[in-house]
């Protein structure tokens, strides 16, 4: 791909590649349309339920069992001051 002076630009999948590299922790993907490509990104991970209590149950799950996983997790002591209902760490 060449842009407008001729330089050689970075495909779309490269550039992609590159950000999630740059970027642990993310989920990026790109939507071409007319008159250029959005670029989209949301934290790992996504996660689907069944029912809004299942949903709560993983969400707890994420941030106490499996954040060293995911690196675009908050840190649990922070969320917990803004979501009530994560349950505190333990001090050791």
């Amino acid at each position: 791909m060449t842009g407008q002076g001729g330089e050689v630009m970075a495909s779309p999948d490269e550039i992609k590649a590159e950000l999630q590299q740059r970027f642990a922790g993310w989920q990026i993907w790109y939507v071409p349309a007319l008159g250029g490509t959005t670029w989209c990104a949301r934290p790992w991970p996504l996660i689907s339920s069944q029912s809004p209590e299942h949903l709560a149950a993983e969400i707890v799950h994420a941030h106490t069992e499996a954040a060293a996983e995911w690196p675009a997790l908050t840190n649990r002591t922070d969320y917990a001051v803004t979501a009530p209902g994560i349950p505190q760490p333990k001090s050791r």
